[in-house]
């Protein structure tokens, strides 16, 4: 499986599960090989490395928002998503690494405050 497949199965089961959350779920296309002149265009326009892959803009738990890094295989988190990740939690965001569709289904629900 390849980490966009993953990441589609992921969207699919939350706008699924959560039809009303749906839009505040949403992906940050921030990776992929580009030549040099998209990927400057890119981040004139906001792209930041080593932002996580999803998002679900919805306040719980005393957090912000929930981001969300999808992995596959024996991908680990680079130093920029590291980065990204501190100072996401330091904004006051929840942060999780996830590596199964059921371990994003727990985090999911156990964010929202669903128990099974």
């Amino acid at each position: 499986m390849s980490e966009a497949s993953f990441q589609c199965a992921c969207v699919k089961w939350f706008d699924l599960q959560f039809p009303r959350l749906s839009f505040l779920l949403f992906a940050v296309p921030n990776g992929g090989y580009r030549n040099k002149r998209e990927a400057k265009s890119l981040q004139r326009q906001g792209v930041r490395p080593g932002v996580s892959d999803l998002i679900l803009l919805f306040p719980r738990g005393g957090y912000s928002c929930l981001c969300i890094e999808l992995k596959i295989g024996k991908n680990g988190q680079s130093d920029e998503q590291k980065a990204w990740q501190r100072l996401a939690e330091a904004a006051g965001a929840k942060y999780v690494v996830c590596w199964t569709i059921h371990q994003f289904m727990k985090e999911v629900t156990t964010y929202l405050g669903i128990r099974e």
